[in-house]
């Protein structure tokens, strides 16, 4: 597998994880889109947006452990980076199974 060389700031970063958790039942409510939209600008989600469009879910998962490992993350960021997600998940009053299972995925994969 090649090397992902990642140029993101953490808030780049994070926007794109929290598009992908909000992605993860291929539908954003008003709730999840309000919840990103109240944390970054809009020039950064619409980057992110791009960019999360061009890439496949494989690609997804790549990049943000890339980022994880890049930046040395510790335990405290990756628990409140769940935390967050957790919260656009419940933005809309639902944490369906999909979702679920994506977020299952996400813990085991930042406890690595």
């Amino acid at each position: 597998m090649e090397e992902i060389k990642l140029t993101w700031t953490y808030n780049e970063f994070k926007a794109y994880l929290l598009i992908y958790a909000a992605e993860s039942n291929q539908v954003i409510t008003e709730e999840e889109k309000d919840f990103i939209e109240n944390q970054f600008d809009s020039v950064l989600i619409k980057t992110m947006q791009k960019e999360f469009y061009l890439d496949n879910d494989y690609e997804r998962i790549q990049k943000i452990m890339a980022y994880i490992e890049q930046n040395n993350l510790s335990e405290k960021d990756l628990n409140s980076l769940l935390k967050e997600i957790k919260e656009v998940y419940y933005s809309d009053g639902k944490f369906d199974s999909t979702e679920q299972a994506v977020f299952q995925v996400l813990e085991k994969l930042f406890k690595l």
